[in-house]
Formats: structure tokens, C-alpha cells, sequence
């Protein structure tokens, strides 16, 4: 695999030239380009973005961002012919829309992945040993990607993230082939595009917006757990601003958390409504557990806590009585509802009736 680092005008323009080149000589089941960023956020209020990676099946292309104006990558994110493989992308695009790109035609292995296990939030470098066998490098995961001219051994890092991305994916994809499942991509691509801001009620777009922070950042579930993501999300900034003094609140992922939380909470303006404790939640928790053993997929990503909390209380909970969830968790959930359903246990398992 070559590595060509783009760091000037001159080779902005050889970059295009051969980048096109190459993706015209492309079979149709290796048109895609794996897609990764690196960035500082310690201590700045808003991250910087210091390199762009890309890669095909011949070249990986390492642009750095602090030397050019990376407009010229508009159209290659913009072209929706052409699919952008990214693993948890939610900061890179971030990122690449502060700088004017936004991205089309996407796929996540992180969230894909979700299809596949129960795995929560599976990291790149355990998915690489999952698919690849192989045992990446972590030696340059805090390297300081600010400092110019960049090291032969960060050019190769940062190479590596978007080299086997590209074999991660085609080996994910066939998997989901083989079990019938790269049908619900389609639904599950709309769902993640959807505007933060559009989804859910009463808090639905806060709790989203704390699951994914906490999803991006590894944190424990134990730690923060989606019943601090519901009671956040129903009580708002005062809440937060109460858990920051309080001495339970030391860990330092807490901290950040709150902090997090604070800044999305603090503009928003929450409905003055007291929610009522629903025991019928519990039992859709053991439901929607269920499904996701049965099924062999992410419980989060079937539905959240605020998905159950509203088909409890007779409120909207669309992501989960929608195309394949429907199918594998809303169908049994509403029948529950309806009383067309019985919970029982056999043999120290629970059973689905």
C-alpha cells in the first residue's frame, strides 16, 4: 500500500489527478474509500482538525488540514455514487462540516457492527483483531498530530486506521449478506442521518445526543448509566448543574460528561411535566434484552430508555416500531402492551409467550 502525504499546492493537484485515476479503475465492489480523521479537542474549545486520511484499494492519501484549505475534498464527500467508510464518524463529521464538507453516502462499522453482537460500542482496533486477526499499534493514539513535519511513524499510524478499514468493511459486509441482514442498512443509514434536533420529544434529543458522547468516548454504561441519560434529559441543566456539586460526581469521565452536558442543556427549555414512575418499563427491559440475545444485536441499538419510557406512557416511540426493529422487538412490544403477550420463565430462562 502507498502512503502519499498531501501537504502543499503542488501535490493537492497531483493528488487529484491520480485519486481520480484510480477510482475509474475501480471493480464496482471496490468503489469505496475508508475514511478517518485525527484531531486534538484537549483543552480547546472547539477541536482541531490536523489530518484528513483516505484511502483506496492501492493508495492511502494522508492530507494534512492545518497546511491546506481542504475544500477541495468538497465534491469527493458531496459525490453520492461514491460510498465513504468511516468507523463511529459522529466527530468527524463534525469536524469536516466546520470545515465545509459534508458527507454522502456513508458507512459505519461501529454501528453496523451493532447488527452483528451485542456488543455496545466495539473500539476499531478490537474489530481489525475481529476480522483481520491482527493486533494494531497504540503507540501514537495521543501523538500530537499538531506538530509539523510530521513522523514517519504517525504518517504510518495514521495510514493504518483507513488501510484496514477497507478489509474490515468488506469482511463486516459479507457477513451481514450471509445472515440476511444488509437489507436493514438502507432503514439504519436513514435513522443515523436524521437531525439530531428531529428526534424524539420531551428531552428524546438530549438523551440522544449524551448516548452518543458516551458511546464516542468508551465510557462504562455502569459509570453513566442510561437511567442518569433519562433523568437528564427530563430535568435539564438544573439537574446537571446539581450532579456537578455533588461528591459522588469525582471520576474524571464524569466530569467531562457533565461538562458535555451542560452545554447542550443550557439553551434548551424543557416541558414543565412531572413524569409518572411506569413499572411496565421493566418489563419491556427484559423484552427488548431478550430480542437482543434471540437476535445477536446491540439492545441500544433496538431501542433506548426513552424509546420504552414512551411506549409505556401511550407516547410516539417511532425509531423502534419502524422497519427491521418492528420486526425483531416492536411487534412483541406492542403485543405486551396489548396484553396479547405472556413473560414467564422455564428453566432459569426468560420465556416469550
Amino acid at each position: 500500500m502507498n502512503i502519499i502525504l498531501v501537504n502543499s499546492v503542488k501535490s493537492v493537484a497531483a493528488f487529484e489527478k491520480r485519486f481520480r485515476k484510480e477510482l475509474a479503475q475501480l471493480a464496482a465492489d471496490e468503489r469505496f474509500i475508508a475514511v478517518d480523521t485525527e484531531f486534538i479537542r484537549e483543552k480547546l474549545e472547539t477541536p482541531l482538525l490536523c489530518l484528513v486520511q483516505l484511502a483506496t484499494n492501492t493508495t492511502a492519501y494522508i492530507i494534512d488540514a492545518l497546511a491546506l484549505d481542504i475544500s477541495f475534498l468538497i465534491d469527493i464527500f458531496a459525490d453520492e455514487s461514491l460510498l465513504k467508510v468511516f468507523h463511529s464518524p459522529r466527530q468527524d463529521f463534525e469536524l469536516l462540516c466546520s470545515r465545509g464538507l459534508e458527507t454522502k453516502n456513508f458507512y459505519d462499522t461501529q454501528l453496523h457492527e451493532k447488527l452483528l453482537g451485542v456488543d455496545e460500542k466495539i473500539g476499531y482496533h478490537h474489530l481489525v483483531k475481529k476480522y483481520l486477526d491482527k493486533n494494531l499499534d497504540k503507540d501514537y493514539c495521543e501523538s500530537d498530530w499538531q506538530k509539523r513535519p510530521l513522523g514517519e511513524e504517525q504518517l504510518h499510524y495514521s495510514a493504518n486506521d483507513v488501510v484496514h478499514l477497507r478489509e474490515v468493511y468488506k469482511k463486516q459486509f459479507q457477513v451481514l449478506r450471509q445472515m440476511n441482514r444488509h437489507e436493514w442498512l438502507l432503514h439504519e443509514q436513514e435513522y443515523y442521518c436524521r437531525p439530531v434536533e428531529s428526534i424524539g420529544k420531551n428531552g428524546n434529543a438530549i438523551f440522544y445526543q449524551l448516548s452518543i458522547w458516551r458511546s464516542e468516548h468508551s465510557v462504562d454504561m455502569r459509570l453513566i448509566p442510561d437511567s442518569l441519560l433519562e433523568e437528564i434529559s427530563r430535568k435539564g441543566l438544573s439537574l446537571v448543574r446539581r450532579l456537578k456539586n455533588s461528591r459522588r460526581m469525582r471520576h474524571y469521565q464524569l466530569k467531562n460528561f457533565l461538562e458535555f452536558a451542560e452545554k447542550i442543556t443550557a439553551n434548551v427549555a424543557l416541558p414543565n411535566v412531572v413524569p409518572r414512575k411506569n413499572v411496565v418499563v421493566y418489563f419491556l427491559r427484559a423484552i427488548l434484552e431478550a430480542k437482543s440475545i434471540e437476535y445477536g444485536i446491540a439492545s441500544s441499538l433496538l431501542a433506548t430508555g426513552a424509546d420504552l419510557e414512551n411506549l409505556a406512557n401511550g407516547r410516539d416511540a417511532t425509531k423502534c416500531l419502524s422497519g427491521w426493529r418492528k420486526e425483531v422487538f416492536g411487534d412483541c412490544a406492542v403485543a405486551f402492551l396489548k396484553g396479547d403477550l405472556s413473560i414467564s420463565m422455564q428453566c432459569y430462562q426468560l420465556v416469550l409467550k
